[in-house]
């Protein structure tokens, strides 16, 4: 997830990527959202597209630079770059993404960790009613 709003345009996101696969337009990061439905894996003539670890990566040595891919991305999230396909392989080998990690304000954070977050919030307050109200 991505708020534009805390972006503050540093570009450490887009400075720590190991892909090359962050970039900013406008001040807005731009990242792979891993789709459910990833049209860039199922558009792929080569299989070179592959969900590992529940993220959509590209396998270098199978791409052949044609770009369906970035036509078929609905976010604008790859590139082709010397006639690979570039985008955010969502640190599938890595405990955290690294964007996420950098970023200074917030702006770029996992969906896991804003559920975490709610999840949490959510069994405290329940645990308040609970003392104040008692099991009913």
């Amino acid at each position: 997830m991505i708020n534009p709003s805390l972006c503050i345009d540093c570009k450490k996101c887009e400075r720590v990527c190991p892909k090359n696969g962050v970039y900013i337009i406008d001040g807005v990061p731009i990242r792979c959202y891993h789709c459910e439905k990833n049209p860039c894996l199922t558009v792929c003539p080569e299989r070179a597209i592959e969900r590992i670890n529940n993220k959509v990566v590209v396998i270098e040595e199978k791409c052949i630079g044609c770009g369906l891919c970035a036509l078929a991305c609905p976010f604008g999230a790859i590139r082709i770059v010397n006639n690979i396909a570039k985008k955010c392989d969502g640190c599938y080998d890595k405990e955290k993404e690294l964007c996420s990690i950098v970023c200074p304000t917030g702006a770029i954070t996992n969906l896991e960790d804003i559920t975490e977050k709610k999840v949490s919030a959510t069994i405290k307050k329940m645990e308040i009613l609970k003392k104040i109200y008692g099991n009913i």
